[in-house]
């Protein structure tokens, strides 16, 4: 089977709109939770959120393009374009091109990008031509390869918050087995639209502090209340290694295995076998055992159901050495930006094999007897990493993890 490697990376987040301002900004333990302004939030009873600077997705669509597709393409773009730069792919052939993947996980874009054009045509009879394109789940992948003129296998991962990382799975379960040779894949969301915001706060699974936005998701502390919605985007470009090696493009890190489950169990609580079967089956894909991964970013939602589950899955499949391994979460700093998610935190994930070191899980104030591993709640860590795993854990109760690995030549 083809090896599989990341060659391109791109993202944009509330922590900034490239990888140097993600990356320092994870290290920094730096938080991009903020007030939710204007009208549409106010009287929710959360009204936080973490935002992609607007300004910076304004200057790089143009207003044009601002009006004609969602934010969750918007941001999709953004980030592709770092990623398809660092990877070269703007340098490929037409032909080449044309064989290019496109597969971008997303969740609630559609739903974010329609409440307002739905409300128009409710509330006032207007309506708008751009109310279906604007509003699929779709557009993120679409919108990429439309840009780029990038003509293979197209298609969208709707699996709630695992759905960029059974988008990364898929399309590398298709390269390693020969079907394609690249593909951009990823993941694009943004939740923010009065409608949905209330809907997510009848679920009552959202952080209440509005007094403190920084500090309101607190994964795995005993004070936790909930989990705060975030938008942005994560963008990766993966290719089999003879394609990388052929075209002469730096290679970031291997993809080594992917393993997915469904808890066939409840539409929103977890389970935790769940969980536990989709790591085994990653290790499983990816050849090595428990004992030597070094690293895992957890899904760590700040809820008090989701992040005990996950903690005590983590000690089933690791056993003792689950207290041995530094576990993170960033959705603290990022918010938990759905469909984005887990692509943010794979790239997270390469970041910390590039640079040796794990970025800490910020707002852990008080220890939970139920969540008792090791957070990284110092501060950053340097740390010996050569295996990772990455995990997404979604409402429905499907499963995904990744365990991303440092590329050694013919290893």
């Amino acid at each position: 089977m083809e090896k599989v490697v990341i060659t391109g990376m791109g993202v944009a987040t509330p922590l900034g709109w490239d990888l140097k301002s993600f990356w320092s900004g994870l290290v920094e333990g730096k938080s991009g939770v903020q007030l939710l302004e204007g009208e549409d939030f106010q009287g929710l009873p959360s009204r936080i959120g973490a935002l992609v600077n607007p300004q910076a997705v304004l200057d790089f669509i143009g207003k044009k393009g601002a009006r004609r597709i969602s934010l969750a393409s918007q941001l999709a773009l953004l980030a592709a374009e770092e990623a398809i730069g660092m990877a070269r792919l703007d340098a490929v052939g037409e032909t080449a091109r044309r064989e290019v993947a496109i597969v971008i996980g997303s969740s609630i874009g559609g739903f974010q990008a329609s409440d307002p054009i739905f409300r128009d045509y409710y509330v006032d009879g207007r309506q708008s031509a751009f109310a279906i394109p604007m509003s699929m789940n779709s557009g993120p992948a679409a919108n990429v390869s439309i840009r780029y003129g990038f003509g293979g296998p197209q298609m969208t991962a709707d699996a709630a918050c695992a759905s960029s990382a059974h988008s990364v799975g898929y399309v590398f379960n298709m390269i390693r087995f020969g079907l394609i040779d690249m593909a951009v894949t990823g993941g694009a969301d943004s939740p923010f639209a009065r409608g949905v915001m209330q809907a997510w706060c009848n679920l009552r699974v959202l952080s209440e502090r509005n007094d403190d936005p920084p500090t309101a998701c607190r994964p795995f502390s005993a004070d936790r209340d909930g989990l705060v919605l975030g938008e942005g985007a994560g963008i990766m470009v993966v290719e089999s290694e003879r394609s990388a090696i052929r075209r002469g493009v730096p290679i970031l890190a291997e993809i080594k295995g992917y393993g997915a489950s469904s808890d066939g169990h409840h539409i929103t609580q977890p389970s935790q076998d769940g969980p536990v079967r989709a790591m085994q089956k990653a290790l499983a894909d990816a050849g090595i055992g428990p004992g030597r991964i070094d690293h895992i970013n957890a899904h760590a939602t700040g809820t008090q159901w989701n992040d005990k589950n996950e903690t005590a899955a983590i000690k089933q499949v690791f056993a003792e050495q689950a207290y041995k391994i530094p576990v993170i979460g960033t959705k603290a700093a990022l918010g938990h930006s759905i469909g984005a998610s887990g692509a943010l935190e794979l790239i997270s994930s390469v970041l910390s094999l590039q640079n040796q070191s794990i970025p800490p899980t910020i707002n852990h104030h008080i220890p939970d007897p139920d969540c008792d591993l090791d957070y990284v709640t110092e501060g950053y860590r340097d740390v010996a990493l050569t295996h990772i795993l990455s995990n997404s854990f979604a409402f429905g109760g499907s499963n995904g993890a990744l365990v991303v690995g440092r590329y050694t030549d013919g290893a």
